[in-house]
């Protein structure tokens, strides 16, 4: 369990999005992709965008790509 765990969890940080607050936790396990982790509700841009179905399905939210590519230029997230 805890490789699992390792996996799913390992180099996530706590990052909050400038558009509206909300934190995730996100990784980066190579240049081109991102996980992210809701803590609770998704924002209500996602939220709109997924139109009743799984938020999980939209791609990402602009502002929350923006403050993710900040914590990166910052030196708060890194690819590991």
């Amino acid at each position: 369990m805890t490789e699992r765990r390792d996996y799913l969890e390992g180099g996530l940080v706590d990052i909050g999005c400038d558009g509206c607050g909300i934190p995730v936790r996100a990784g980066k396990r190579s240049t081109m992709q991102t996980s992210v982790q809701w803590r609770g509700r998704a924002c209500e841009l996602i939220a709109a965008e997924a139109g009743g179905r799984p938020t999980a399905l939209v791609p990402t939210c602009p502002k929350l790509r923006e403050s993710i590519d900040r914590a990166i230029r910052e030196g708060r997230l890194e690819v590991s």
